[in-house]
């Protein structure tokens, strides 16, 4: 009835969707038949090919190291003062332009400071339009209201309890301030949309709240996983509302050198204070700015740094690296400087496991908990988790693919899923679910579908049985028995009540039984950026030694900055990198220009 889709299909080369991302006797009885279910479900032994091809992924930079490694910790020969062409002087410099480097000059120049900012790129970078902040004033007016330190204790245990609490408690108390405060420069064009508008105004800031109202049946105090309401989102993006920002920056007297990359930071003998920046322009020559009070370094995340990748979090090297921002001579602009400038002079990089993003937005119907099957036809997790946890999961599995299979039955379903980052929630009639042009990667996954865009959607595998369908999914004959003899045990699981295998909540446990049957691929998350940084006090941001003791005139905000998020990234809150980046920005530029 429908498309066939291989199972080894290059997912870094087309493979993904327009809505996937860049995814007692009674026991004695159900214990029979899981044997009977498993079954073939054991890992085989490797062919020589595919024993030849372990552990590099699709698209992915490859798992080699290359010699070397941690040789980025060694600090490279100074940069001598007869380099120096051209000195400026200044009390604030801030390296990086992005939204915590905004952030942070303009805050720092409403305190009445001097401010250079340093940007290797030929303008000021952002991408993507998430902001997860906790109490601004939109998400009152909405009624997006939350325990915050309930949420933080969440994101903790997924965390296992690694990140700063203080830091985030800082973003709880802060984020909703500091989201105002942006905004705020929009004024009277400034507008408000629902989920579920159909249309927008582009000459407008728009604002709109994802997956909120929630369904009726999500009850977050019943959640494994719970996420909190927080993200309200830009349309197309942020840019629009960031041109703003540099705007005021510039009102405010900021000087901004793009085209300009910081190369080492100023300390004498690695002691006392940081005194400024040596940076060099597009064409070679290299220039310094003396900062009186001290530098805020705002560089960004280290996800295309393979030494960085290879040191720190070797594993995430077979992931697909999405990151658009160039610097001024067209190379990615997440390379790690401010982390290992700030190393070379004897800041401390914060203890990981560093933490890649690599969450999937799922599927056509984004990370809802119907039962997945491996490239085997196997079953291999609990599905009702979020798409971090999935993606840990599916990069686990052969093929790193996943199939998400349901009936004709979930329209009616999709209300008792839970109303989180990457699931779809609502049925809508046909051409009443608004896709903003330009707006799918800053938007991310819109909770709400229509059967059309199920019907349409290439990814979609369709049929009229479930041996079709398995036939569709491309599985290998022992893979096609292994899958019909999972959604027969599953099923009975449904029938049951309880999930035996794998403890899915009884809420979600809906049997594959009701014609047409689909099947859909999930992709794991590729790497959005890799989150390690700096090691900061709580209070003042600024940097801290091995020995916890502040540099001073060193600061770090955004991805720079260490203690928000470890070992993965959740999404309990989805958009709080945008947040603690906005949040963390502001604050150390007041912090800074009040010092």
């Amino acid at each position: 009835m429908n498309k066939k889709i291989p199972i080894d299909y290059d997912r870094a080369t087309g493979g993904l969707s327009r809505r996937s991302f860049i995814t007692g006797a009674a026991a004695a009885g159900a214990g029979a038949l899981a044997v009977s279910a498993l079954a073939g479900c054991s890992p085989a032994a490797p062919t020589d090919a595919a024993a030849g091809a372990a552990g590099t992924g699709a698209g992915s930079t490859g798992s080699t190291p290359s010699a070397g490694i941690g040789a980025f910790l060694t600090p490279p020969s100074p940069i001598e003062d007869s380099q120096i062409t051209e000195t400026a002087e200044t009390e604030v410099v801030i390296v990086g332009a992005g939204v915590s480097g905004l952030s942070a000059a303009r805050a720092a120049a409403e305190e009445g400071a001097k401010v250079i900012v340093i940007e290797k790129a030929a303008t000021w970078q952002y991408r993507s339009a998430q902001y997860g902040c906790a109490n601004s004033s939109v998400m009152k007016e909405l009624g997006m209201v939350w325990d915050t330190r309930e949420a933080i204790n969440e994101l903790q245990k997924e965390m296992g309890y690694r990140a700063d609490s203080r830091l985030l408690n800082r973003w709880a108390d802060e984020s909703g301030a500091a989201f105002d405060w942006m905004v705020e420069l929009a004024g009277d064009n400034l507008e408000l949309i629902p989920m579920d508008a159909l249309e927008y105004d582009p000459s407008k800031i728009t604002m709109q709240p994802l997956h909120w109202p929630a369904p009726p049946a999500y009850d977050i105090t019943k959640e494994y996983s719970p996420v909190y309401p927080s993200v309200i989102t830009f349309l197309p993006d942020q840019g629009p509302l960031l041109t703003l920002v540099y705007e005021k920056c510039l009102e405010l007297g900021v000087e901004f050198r793009f085209s300009t990359r910081a190369r080492q930071l100023i300390r004498p003998n690695n002691q006392g204070r940081v005194e400024g920046v040596i940076y060099q322009t597009q064409d070679g020559g290299y220039g310094k700015v003396l900062a009186s009070r001290g530098v805020v370094l705002c560089g960004g995340d280290w996800g295309s740094n393979r030494e960085m990748l290879e040191y720190y979090v070797p594993w995430a090297l077979r992931c697909i690296n999405f990151f658009p921002n160039v610097d001024a001579n067209g190379e990615t602009t997440n390379t790690g400087d401010c982390q290992q400038m700030g190393i070379w002079i004897g800041a401390k990089m914060e203890d990981g496991p560093h933490a890649p993003m690599t969450h999937t937005l799922g599927s056509v119907l984004g990370t809802d908990c119907y039962s997945l099957y491996n490239a085997g036809g196997c079953r291999f997790v609990n599905e009702d988790v979020g798409g971090q946890q999935l993606s840990n999961q599916i990069y686990r599995q052969r093929s790193d693919i996943a199939w998400q299979v349901f009936d004709d039955l979930y329209p009616e379903q999709l209300g008792e899923f839970p109303d989180t980052h990457g699931n779809v929630n609502f049925v809508k009639p046909d051409g009443q679910v608004a896709h903003f042009e330009g707006s799918e990667l800053a938007v991310g996954k819109s909770s709400m579908i229509t059967r059309e865009e199920i019907n349409n959607d290439p990814s979609v595998v369709k049929a009229d049985t479930l041996e079709e369908l398995a036939k569709l999914m491309d599985y290998s004959p022992e893979a096609q028995t292994a899958f019909l003899a999972q959604v027969e045990r599953y099923n009975e699981l449904c029938d049951g009540g309880k999930d035996l295998d794998f403890g899915k909540d009884a809420r979600r446990l809906f049997p594959i039984r009701t014609a047409p049957f689909y099947a859909t691929r999930i992709e794991p998350g590729v790497m959005l950026v890799c989150l390690g940084g700096l090691t900061v006090d709580p209070n003042s941001l600024r940097v801290l030694d091995p020995e916890y003791q502040q540099i001073e005139g060193l600061y770090a905000a955004g991805n720079a900055m260490g203690g928000r998020i470890v070992v993965d990234y959740p999404v309990v809150i989805a958009g709080i990198s945008h947040a603690t980046a906005l949040t963390f920005g502001r604050l150390a530029g007041q912090s800074i220009g009040q010092s």
